[in-house]
């Protein structure tokens, strides 16, 4: 019998009652979004349950599947996802419930109630307990304090994206994982852990990150034993430094000769860290859980709990499940590679038979892994964007099958770093440039004074319409703004353009309600001046990169007629968007000189008015003066290139002309 096993609410909800309606058992709306009821869920949890993913409890799936279809058929924003399972257990719901089993046994365990019997696994004393996938734990193993204590030292955040991923990955392997920055953290925190995972960076030439030095000089001067500590070192650097790495090797040596046990050789990350911390992570971890409460190393153990740690087991058994495998492809990969260090920069071509339905950035990671070490690239997040086949895309979300090119015998791909971007090293770059144009372009947010509402949990919202939430939620929607930077014809070229994310985001700021009347004007004048959105040389480019690039030219035509009707179709643009809009909007053609004939009638020689007489004298591009227009004619050579062509013109040719005409037809 079918059944739902989880349900969840993402981002974006907009509060309308739609799926309290079709479900008020499962369903609860707040003020500021909508709740999973805490009598459903395994873990008794009352929130949108996205982070958890919290099972439904006893029958509630199947006796409600009816209604929870329903309550997502009815959400109008998509919000609202669950799982399903013909057995009554599927994966991700069985994994999250497990998780949160094991998460209690070990808070029980670290109270002083623990035992055998209360890990998740079903163990009892004298038996092997086994977890999925046949891997076998003797209980006595998981008895007592399960706890390991993870020290971080960071300078720019990557070193607590590495814990908070090692915390989950903890969960599986039965250990029960806490952060602590090393700014908060004592020698005295050492003598009395079991289990210690160090992540440290190095900053400037081979020095502790900042919110590390206070610990590391209390460490030096410390002369506390430490034989009971078992620990692991994940040190963070880069190889362009001369100390690459040397806080982590520095922290590895001298708990050694604090007296510390290492159960698991440190580990060095460059820059590009995610392939070392991904092979190493779940041997560290499962070292670590190998440990009993006595403090003996079982050594036998580390594969086992290894393996329960591999994040990638699940990730592949989702991919089967959904369907996604395709067959695989022989491509020659052609990348650019730079090196900052030499000032080197060229092609390297790789030959490479891979699953088609491998991303992008996954078909590098077997590049590097298996072809040249030497590579280097982001793999997720803001800065993993690539221009592949001249297309800038997200690597780690498009699939090598759908950037290939040629036919099935020869088929090839051309991988860049995005245009308009610093390139650091091989395929990243910087996004500096962006974060400058942001600040020069003054794109937060500047209130004025609102509304507010208090919700149930305390929390003050302010308060703002369905329909003004949805807009404003529609308008500069990108999954990276940095990747829309890219999409820019201009950008490379404008050093002063700040080019389509920026625009958009001040756009956006002007439509919100919030936003004060002072701010509004600020950011109209920066639109309008030089660098905004004039800059742009042609939209339409930018609407040619997908679902979201549309959505960006459609939200930047919007900004630009605006800034046409503020400033009454003159100045500058004003005036020849106006003529030669209604020109191609009439013939599909632009001539500039002979532009009246082309505006034909009555009306038109009406409309023109003025424009006709000055064009029929001496018509120039420039809007000057009569008398200028005249000088054109009779001063050689002041006179050359002022005169427009005496051709006729596709208008597909005249970029800025067409752009703006595609999205304001209606205005002429």
């Amino acid at each position: 019998m079918a059944q739902i096993t989880t349900v969840w609410i993402e981002e974006g909800c907009i509060t309308c009652d739609a799926c309290e309606e079709a479900a008020p058992d499962v369903f609860q709306v707040q003020d500021d979004s909508c709740f999973i009821k805490a009598e459903v869920r395994l873990d008794g949890g009352f929130n949108t349950n996205e982070d958890s993913k919290s099972g439904l409890s006893g029958s509630i799936g199947a006796d409600l599947f009816d209604d929870i279809i329903d309550a997502a058929e009815a959400c109008p924003v998509d919000v609202i996802k669950y799982g399903t399972s013909e057995d009554g257990a599927s994966a991700e719901a069985t994994d999250s419930a497990e998780e949160t089993a094991t998460a209690a046994a070990v808070a029980g365990s670290s109270a002083g109630g623990g035992s055998a019997g209360d890990v998740p696994d079903g163990g009892v004393d004298g038996e092997v307990s086994s977890d999925e996938g046949g891997v076998e734990i003797p209980p006595e193993l998981l008895e007592g304090e399960r706890k390991v204590l993870i020290l971080v030292g960071s300078q720019s955040g990557n070193g607590e994206s590495l814990a908070e991923e090692a915390v989950k990955l903890a969960v599986p392997g039965h250990l029960n994982a806490e952060i602590k920055l090393m700014d908060a953290a004592t020698v005295d925190d050492f003598s009395g852990c079991l289990r210690l995972l160090i992540i440290c960076s190095t900053w400037g030439e081979g020095e502790m990150p900042d919110n590390a030095q206070a610990l590391w000089d209390a460490a030096v001067a410390s002369k506390v034993d430490l034989s009971g500590l078992n620990f692991t070192v994940c040190a963070l650097g880069d190889t362009a430094y001369e100390f690459y790495c040397q806080s982590g090797k520095d922290w590895d040596t001298r708990l050694e000769e604090m007296g510390a046990r290492r159960v698991y050789e440190r580990v060095d990350c460059d820059v590009d860290y995610e392939p070392a911390w991904k092979s190493w992570v779940p041997n560290a971890l499962g070292s670590l859980a190998s440990i009993d409460e006595a403090g003996n190393f079982s050594e036998n153990m580390v594969g086992s709990f290894a393996e329960m740690i591999m994040p990638s087991k699940k990730a592949k058994a989702i991919a089967s499940a959904a369907g996604v495998v395709q067959p695989e492809i022989s491509v020659s990969v052609k990348i650019f590679r730079y090196d900052p260090v030499h000032s080197e920069q060229g092609w390297d071509t790789y030959a490479c038979t891979v699953p088609g339905h491998l991303s992008i950035s996954q078909m590098l990671t077997s590049i590097q892994e298996t072809q040249d070490g030497s590579l280097s690239f982001r793999r997720s997040g803001a800065l993993c964007g690539l221009s592949v086949n001249g297309r800038p895309i997200l690597a780690d979300s498009c699939r090598v099958v759908d950037f290939v090119c040629g036919d099935s015998d020869s088929l090839t791909m051309s991988i860049e770093p995005l245009p308009g971007h610093d390139v650091i090293r091989d395929l990243v770059v910087a996004t500096d440039s962006f974060e400058n144009r942001c600040l020069s372009a003054k794109s937060w947010a500047r209130t004025a004074d609102r509304v507010g509402h208090r919700t149930m949990q305390g929390v003050v919202m302010g308060t703002m319409d369905i329909s003004t939430s949805v807009i404003l939620r529609g308008v500069a929607a990108m999954s990276s703004p940095q990747l829309a930077q890219s999409w820019s014809d201009s950008l490379p070229y404008d050093g002063k353009y700040l080019g389509p994310a920026v625009c958009a985001q001040l756009w956006r700021r002007n439509l919100d309600p919030r936003t004060s009347e002072k701010a509004r004007s600020d950011i109209m004048k920066t639109l309008e001046s030089e660098g905004g959105l004039w800059n742009e040389t042609d939209i339409a480019a930018i609407g040619r990169h997908g679902a979201e690039g549309h959505a960006l030219a459609k939200t930047l035509y919007d900004c630009r007629a605006e800034l046409l009707r503020l400033n009454k179709f003159t100045g500058k643009h004003g005036r020849h968007v106006k003529w030669f809009s209604r020109t191609v909007k009439m013939f599909g053609d632009v001539n500039e000189t002979i532009l009246p004939a082309m505006v034909s009638g009555p009306f038109g020689m009406i409309a023109n008015g003025r424009q006709v007489l000055r064009m029929m004298t001496g018509f120039t591009r420039t809007g000057g003066p009569m008398l200028r227009d005249k000088q054109a004619l009779f001063m050689p050579p002041a006179s050359i290139g002022k005169m427009p062509p005496l051709v006729k013109l596709p208008a597909r040719n005249h970029h800025e002309v067409v752009a703006i005409f595609n999205e304001l037809d209606k205005r002429f």
